[in-house]
């Protein structure tokens, strides 16, 4: 304690040295202060104002531009790289596309003409054809007209084995005026003569429907039976005409006969 009061009572005012201490800044410069000294023993140190701290600078977003942003140019200059690189696809391109589509669109719509061209193909023609009868009839009918007079003819041969064995023609005649009724009346009289002449000839039968302006005429024939000199000598003598088939004569030859004469015919089992 002595030696500390000693310290303190030997302090020259004079002679105490001056610091200099940093304030706060004026402005750009700092201010120095002296120590106040307020007596012999006591030193007064200057208050110094703390330094705020200094506050980093806040950028903000808004005011970057965007060709400033380091992303923003990237995406731009892949964007000109795609674009620079880009080939449109040549006219060739456009219509193999446009054909593909039609071609596409054809297909659906003809699905089922596809799918029967293709079972044909697979399962081969003659399987894919509609199976051929050799056993049954065949039906033919033509009609004709005239100024006065409608004709309906209708042939029907019986055959096996591709080959025919009988045949049955009907042949019906329509008329209204009174000129028609006399050829219908003529036509019933041959019918009749007919079927005198062939009542004892095996193998054929003639019958004749004669209702007001209209005459049936059905003519059968077995082939396989008649006496073919006597039914033309029958047929000659009642002025009437023959149909001109045989026996195991070829159905497709007949056929075939009759479509050129105009005939349409159908096979049936």
């Amino acid at each position: 304690m002595n030696e500390n009061n000693n310290v303190n009572t030997n302090i020259d005012n004079n002679n105490v040295p001056t610091a200099t201490i940093p304030v706060a800044n004026n402005g750009d410069k700092f201010v120095m202060q002296q120590p106040k000294i307020v007596d012999s023993n006591t030193v007064q140190m200057p208050q110094v104002n703390p330094i705020p701290p200094v506050q980093p600078q806040q950028v903000l977003t808004s005011n970057i531009s965007p060709n400033n942003d380091p992303n923003t140019m990237t995406n731009e200059n892949l964007k000109k790289v795609e674009i620079k690189n880009y080939t449109p696809p040549s006219k060739f391109k456009m219509f193999l596309l446009v054909l593909f589509f039609i071609m596409l669109i054809a297909f659906v719509l003809f699905l089922p003409e596809v799918t029967s061209l293709i079972k044909k193909y697979t399962q081969g023609e003659e399987k894919y054809q509609k199976e051929e009868i050799t056993t049954g009839k065949l039906v033919c009918v033509l009609n004709t007209n005239t100024k006065d007079l409608d004709k309906e003819y209708e042939a029907t041969f019986s055959f096996a084995d591709s080959e025919l064995y009988k045949t049955k023609f009907i042949t019906t005649t329509r008329g209204d005026s009174t000129a028609d009724t006399e050829v219908l009346d003529e036509l019933a009289e041959n019918c009749k003569k007919i079927n005198t002449e062939t009542k004892e000839i095996e193998g054929f039968t003639i019958k004749c429907d004669y209702m007001e302006g209209r005459m049936v005429e059905t003519q059968v024939f077995e082939l396989e039976t008649v006496d073919e000199d006597k039914i033309t000598a029958a047929f000659t003598e009642a002025g009437g005409v023959l149909p001109g088939y045989r026996y195991k004569q070829s159905i497709d030859d007949i056929e075939s006969n009759m479509k050129v004469s105009g005939y349409t015919c159908n096979r049936e089992k």
